[in-house]
């Protein structure tokens, strides 16, 4: 267990005994002998009183209730864990296997107790463990085996097991998982239902597409982006694989190399409701930005930098591995770049922060219409609304803190970790690995 430090709380002093001042009875007589050195400095009658007094006085008014702080829940294990997930109202743990053939233990620990709820065995090596809270469905799956086992989150039980070469869990929200077969030039999509595996529709497209969307990981999507290397782009319902729209891109993906001396590049990625290009052909650069599903254009911009297109809040990102160049949404027009950050990010409440280049990059907040630094946050990882911050002269202590309802972060406690990147967070509870290897977890004191 974890053993988080508390501020605000007064600590007696460690080796000093207690001293009975009784205020009604007169002190003995003194002894023949001299009296003992605590004696000789203890002072008049008046001015003990005055002290306690003073004593008491000072207590009661400087008494401030003490800060909310982050408080353990339970220890998982007694070793690092292979993969863990973090839920609602518990924690899925998933144990290391002997080799990838070997079977691996997965457990559910109750939040409300800290005690262990059930533990089953999965036929396959297990490093990733997903969630889907409104099934109630848990998916447990290795890095490289094909073989997934889809077990009941609540109860343990072995719902549905898949093993299929070249298929891949790509998301697996409200009740559906979408499954992704590669067979040589084609590629099946498939959505299956959570608990039962039952196929609800599946479809034949080109190998060698790509699959685009943001909302992938973020709960359950509406859409599936899929890409052709002919610039053909389809949009799928994803509840039921009907075609939402659909329209080409004039642009063949790879880009063929051009003869102007820099590579052709060009790079298609979604941002909520629109898909962007950016696009260099025989030295000109470009980025358009299409409104789906329909593939629309809404505006292109010549001139500006090549890259990654992300959502960054109020402002779109552009990055290569040289530098963030901050956009503005209407027109595509640069607002600022700074080679000095490597990626950027909106927070979930709406702040703008970058890393910089460094081994071990530190954290800025933005200005996300000038690029000015307004903040320098340090080696801090944001999991929600929950910041981690490495200690510069600890090794291996990372400190906790929550926004509050007036918007500023405060320090609830710390962790023994090297790895703030691995936590994870839901709702009041974070989970993290800890350096003494079992994974723990502590309750927020969120407001």
């Amino acid at each position: 267990m974890v053993t988080v430090p508390v501020t605000g709380f007064c600590r007696h002093a460690e080796g000093v005994p207690d001293v009975l001042i009784d205020l009604d009875v007169m002190p003995p007589r003194p002894p023949a002998e001299p009296a003992p050195l605590r004696e000789r400095l203890r002072p008049p009658r008046p001015a003990i009183v005055l002290a306690v007094l003073i004593a008491v006085l000072l207590t009661m008014a400087g008494a401030v209730p003490p800060e909310p702080a982050m408080i353990p829940v339970l220890s998982a294990g007694g070793t690092a864990a292979a993969a863990f997930e973090l839920g609602p109202d518990a924690l899925y743990t998933a144990s290391f296997g002997q080799n990838p053939n070997n079977e691996s233990g997965v457990r559910r620990y109750d939040l409300r107790t800290g005690v262990p709820a059930w533990a089953a065995a999965v036929p396959q090596n297990v490093q990733a463990l997903t969630l889907d809270a409104e099934s109630g469905v848990l998916l447990a799956r290795s890095g490289s085996d094909p073989r997934m086992t889809f077990l009941d989150a609540a109860g343990g039980d072995l719902l549905w097991h898949l093993e299929s070469p070249g298929t891949s869990a790509v998301v697996l929200a409200g009740g559906r998982v979408l499954l992704r077969t590669d067979r040589g030039r084609d590629m099946e999509l498939k959505v299956a239902d959570a608990r039962t595996g039952a196929a609800l529709w599946q479809r034949i497209l080109d190998g060698r597409s790509e699959l685009r969307d943001d909302a992938f990981g973020a709960g359950p999507p509406r859409r599936i982006v899929v890409v052709g290397h002919d610039g053909h782009v389809t949009s799928l319902d994803f509840a039921d694989g009907r075609v939402l729209g659909e329209g080409d891109l004039g642009v063949r993906l790879p880009a063929e190399s051009g003869g102007s001396g820099l590579p052709d590049y060009a790079g298609v990625d979604v941002a909520g409701d629109r898909l962007y290009v950016s696009r260099r052909a025989d030295g000109r650069v470009s980025l358009s930005a299409y409104r789906l599903p329909a593939l629309t254009l809404d505006w292109r911009a010549t001139g500006g930098p090549v890259g990654t297109v992300y959502d960054c809040g109020p402002v779109l990102c552009i990055s290569d591995t040289r530098w963030v160049t901050g956009l503005d949404r209407a027109d595509g027009s640069v607002l600022w770049s700074d080679p000095e950050w490597v990626a950027a990010g909106a927070t979930r409440d709406g702040r703008l922060v970058a890393s910089t280049q460094a081994e071990n990059p530190e954290v800025v907040e933005l200005d996300p219409f000038s690029g000015k630094v307004l903040r320098r946050l340090g080696h801090t990882y944001f999991v929600g609304d929950v910041q981690l911050r490495g200690d510069t002269k600890i090794a291996g202590r990372t400190w906790v803190s929550v926004t509050g309802s007036d918007g500023a972060a405060r320090t609830v406690g710390s962790l023994d970790t090297a790895a703030p990147y691995g936590c994870e967070a839901e709702g009041a509870y974070l989970a993290c690995p800890t350096t003494p290897g079992p994974t723990g977890v502590w309750r927020l004191p969120l407001t």
